[in-house]
């Protein structure tokens, strides 16, 4: 049966040292976005996602990523990991395939300067078949046979940087690797091989290390059978397992297949292997067998990890109609997923009208409705700061599954 949720812990090191980072394959930002490191035992909060490419060349991103977004974009987490298939690809022009990438940038644009995302390259990002291709104009694509920099290669790193690299970040380290490579799909060989075994041995002290890529090491077995056959797992996935099971590696995060799996970690040394392919793109399983949109929150606290699937759609702000707030903005949030522990919001991000003056001029108070009432939400504040684009920040705890009003309103005199 599948699992709809998943809380997972995992103990690690406690006290890992500071470790050397390894900038000679910088990952980049898309849409940009700095990354802000922190404390070496700070808790950390990422999220995971990934295949959302259009159904058919030309046809328009999936709806479901404008949900996602905005759902990042309460979260606020310290950066997102995606799996690859940003865009279609196949038989695009490099004019075509810019416009594809604009348009992914165009729905990620809430958290544009705000969270960084990470992406591994896709088989729809770079491809050596375009043998089936009816189109005018020079297709931009990765023939083998043609030396580098190849098309859409090139067009990759202009807007992801390095096709494989990693960076550090709390005390931990993020490596994306590339399963995409002309004549060489679906592994891992040659010089990149080499460049992650003395990754990770650079790695070894780290609080803990995770993967990304977009070929899964593990099918899911629930997977639509045309599917599955044209899908294989990473070539020689044994030799990389090793050396995962030689370092920290904590989890490996794929994508490739449009659904979730999660292979059992007590199979593979406590190692979690997910395939997190739901960000829209067309699923290849009923839901009761993981086709369903989805992403993953992924929390570092203290010496564990925990891994908390979501299913887009539960989680949003929606200004509040009626006279519950007479003279001020009301505002409902609504959390509605089944989660083991609250989702942690960075904040919210809120439009006032310009009647209650400005950010200096505010104060919020948020409150939750319980079946008895309304219980009040402490630690509740407007962050002028943080306010930008006509958009008022608040900030706000850890909240439980259930709806809280917020309450913006203009400061009594004293």
């Amino acid at each position: 049966m599948m699992i709809r949720k998943a809380l997972l812990p995992l103990l690690l090191c406690l006290s890992a040292p500071l470790f050397a980072a390894t900038a000679d394959r910088p990952l980049k930002s898309f849409p940009e976005a700095a990354l802000k490191d922190k404390d070496p035992k700070a808790d950390v909060i990422f999220v995971v996602a990934g295949d959302n490419r259009p159904a058919a060349k030309g046809a328009p991103m999936p709806r479901v990523l404008d949900t996602i977004f905005s759902e990042i974009a309460l979260i606020r987490p310290d950066f997102v990991l995606w799996t690859g298939d940003t865009v279609y690809g196949y038989c695009d022009t490099e004019p075509e395939l810019e416009a594809e990438y604009q348009a992914f940038r165009d729905k990620a644009r809430s958290i544009a300067g705000v969270v960084p995302l990470f992406n591994a390259p896709g088989n729809h990002e770079i491809h050596s078949d375009q043998s089936d291709c009816k189109t005018g104009g020079t297709l931009c694509w990765a023939d083998p046979q043609t030396p580098a920099p190849r098309c859409s290669e090139r067009s990759f790193r202009n807007h992801f940087g390095e096709l494989y690299g990693s960076f550090n970040y709390a005390g931990a380290h993020f490596i994306a690797l590339d399963t995409a490579v002309p004549g060489d799909e679906d592994a891992i060989s040659g010089d990149q091989l080499q460049w992650l075994k003395d990754d990770l041995k650079s790695a070894r002290d780290a609080r803990a290390i995770f993967l990304f890529t977009h070929t899964e090491f593990f099918s899911s077995p629930l997977i639509d059978p045309p599917a599955g056959r044209s899908h294989p797992a990473v070539a020689r996935r044994w030799e990389l397992m090793d050396l995962f099971e030689r370092s920290p590696v904590a989890a490996v995060f794929s994508g490739h297949e449009h659904l979730f799996w999660h292979e059992p970690p007590e199979k593979h040394n406590f190692i979690d292997y997910f395939v997190a392919g739901g960000a829209g793109a067309p699923l290849y399983a009923p839901p009761d067998r993981g086709g369903f949109s989805h992403y993953l929150v992924v929390k570092i606290s203290g010496g564990k990890v925990s891994y908390e699937l979501i299913e887009p759609g539960r989680l949003y702000v929606e200004s509040a109609a009626g006279t519950l707030c007479p003279g001020a903005a009301c505002f409902w949030f609504v959390d509605s997923n089944d989660v083991q522990q609250p989702l942690l919001l960075r904040g919210l991000d809120v439009e006032v009208p310009a009647s209650l003056g400005d950010c200096a001029g505010l104060t919020a108070t948020a409150q939750a409705r319980r079946r008895d009432g309304w219980v009040p939400v402490p630690n509740v504040a407007i962050d002028c700061a943080a306010s930008t684009g006509g958009k008022l920040h608040v900030n706000a705890p850890a909240l439980a599954q259930g709806s809280v009003l917020l309450t913006v309103s203009r400061k009594s005199n004293p």
